[in-house]
């Protein structure tokens, strides 16, 4: 395998988190779906990519069950230090537009597709984009969501 190889599965793998926790045949699926069926990980190659993203701190094991006598392991992406969700929320540092409110779930959704997006276009690095996507993943009102992409071009 080549190290070009591997970044780009590790990158997809990356990608395939951003999704939320997962299973090793989870990341396998998606980052199929993700590439367009272009790419088919292996699982010597998903293995060899978690390793290197648990190395560098940007996934963490989730939780662990078994099932049929084996051991399944989900793995989350880890929030980033020094990302603007650690910064406090945009509302505070722009005037009053009417009350701040919650967001739904199809707003999280939303926001990760323009993530993912803006990485796929090289506006954002593998850090910011797990960075963000954690926060988009656990914000709750609409500043919070604002903050993720606010220094982002509009589609």
């Amino acid at each position: 395998m080549t190290t070009r190889a591997l970044q780009e599965a590790v990158l997809l793998v990356a990608t395939a988190l951003s999704r939320g926790s997962q299973h090793g045949p989870g990341i396998i699926a998606d980052v199929a779906e993700i590439s367009g069926g272009r790419v088919k990980l292996r699982a010597g190659t998903l293995y060899t990519a978690l390793d290197r993203l648990r190395a560098d701190g940007l996934i963490r094991v989730d939780r662990e069950e078994v099932v049929a006598n084996r051991l399944r392991r989900y793995y989350r992406l880890t929030p980033v230090a020094g990302h603007p969700a650690a910064v406090e929320p945009a509302a505070r540092h722009q005037p009053a537009r009417g009350p701040d409110l919650r967001i739904s779930d199809a707003d999280r959704e939303a926001a990760v597709a323009a993530l993912r997006e803006h990485f796929a276009h090289g506006r954002l690095t593998l850090e910011e984009l797990i960075g963000r996507l954690d926060a988009v993943l656990t914000a709750t009102m609409q500043s919070e969501l604002a903050q993720t992409i606010m220094d982002l071009p509009r589609p």
